[in-house]
């Protein structure tokens, strides 16, 4: 379940299986990086079918005939990592390391794995090292940056959000985190101005959406907020958090019975929602006192 959602998503902290694979708008630079692409991209495709024992094998295979193809070592690993085994993932990733220590690709994918683990220390050297060999990776920069994000440097991590948008100016992960980098230090117009070079290049995000309406609503645009709530509902309307977003824009507008239906809707999507069952409550009461 863990895996399939993983790869259905599109996206561990924003980068894709297929990225982690492939790299973003990186070129193959080693001998029958074309057949390794393709051995890769049936594994995506089995993978996607739940068959991932035998994603795994299309590894093996090549590996069998050719034991020191390291992009092989590293895709393996990521597919183990992807369903949960951590151990086997990390020797997959040491064997191409052996082979080729400045195989960065393996450098970045030890660090995802170290990141989501909270070994947030190791996980950084990874990325250093990452980043000193192949400077021009947006994944290895966007990876380190969600480091120092988990850390609170959050100058560090904008710089390295900046970097990865100088070499990939379309990256909108990139441009949605560090909007949200900025929300954190209260630079609600900066924030936003990220947001909209995301839904530029996304506007089916409800992510963005989302963030851009809670930018919004912090600066007390509270109609402009509801304008991207209602965007966000429209894209997705079983988003339980879009209904209980757009309440809270309601009850600030004073729109008290339109606020409790959407309550009442984020509810019926998830009803262990504490914050919004307590809103529900607080709004019955204004209500009552009509």
């Amino acid at each position: 379940m863990r895996a399939t959602s993983c790869l259905t998503m599109g996206g561990m902290s924003g980068v894709s299986i297929t990225e982690r694979l492939f790299g973003r708008s990186e070129p193959e630079d080693r001998e029958g990086a074309c057949t390794d692409s393709t051995v890769s991209r049936k594994a995506v495709s089995l993978a996607q079918q739940g068959r991932f024992g035998e994603a795994i094998d299309c590894f093996d295979r090549v590996l069998k005939d050719d034991p020191a193809n390291v992009k092989m070592w590293n895709n393996k690993g990521v597919f183990l990592d992807l369903l949960g085994r951590d151990q086997d993932a990390l020797d997959c990733w040491g064997k191409a390391l052996s082979i080729d220590p400045d195989f960065a690709p393996a450098w970045v994918s030890r660090g995802m794995l170290y990141r989501r683990r909270n070994r947030l220390e190791e996980a950084l050297a990874c990325y250093d090292r990452a980043v000193e060999l192949s400077p021009d990776s947006a994944v290895a920069w966007y990876n380190r940056s969600g480091v120092f994000v988990a850390m609170h440097r959050l100058d560090d991590a904008i710089a390295c959000y900046e970097r990865v948008l100088a070499i990939d100016p379309h990256f909108v992960a990139a441009w949605a985190d560090l909007g949200y980098a900025h929300f954190l230090q209260h630079r609600h117009e900066e924030a936003i101005g990220c947001y909209d070079r995301a839904i530029a290049d996304d506007p089916g995000s409800v992510r963005v959406w989302s963030l851009k309406g809670g930018a919004l609503y912090a600066l007390g645009e509270y109609r402009k907020a509801l304008e991207c709530f209602d965007k966000v509902l429209s894209i997705d309307p079983k988003y339980a958090a879009g209904w209980s977003m757009k309440c809270s824009v309601l009850y600030h507008l004073g729109m008290y019975r339109h606020a409790l239906a959407c309550a009442d809707k984020a509810l019926e999507i998830n009803p262990s929602c504490e914050l919004t069952a307590q809103v529900r409550k607080m709004l019955l009461s204004l209500i009552q006192k009509w």
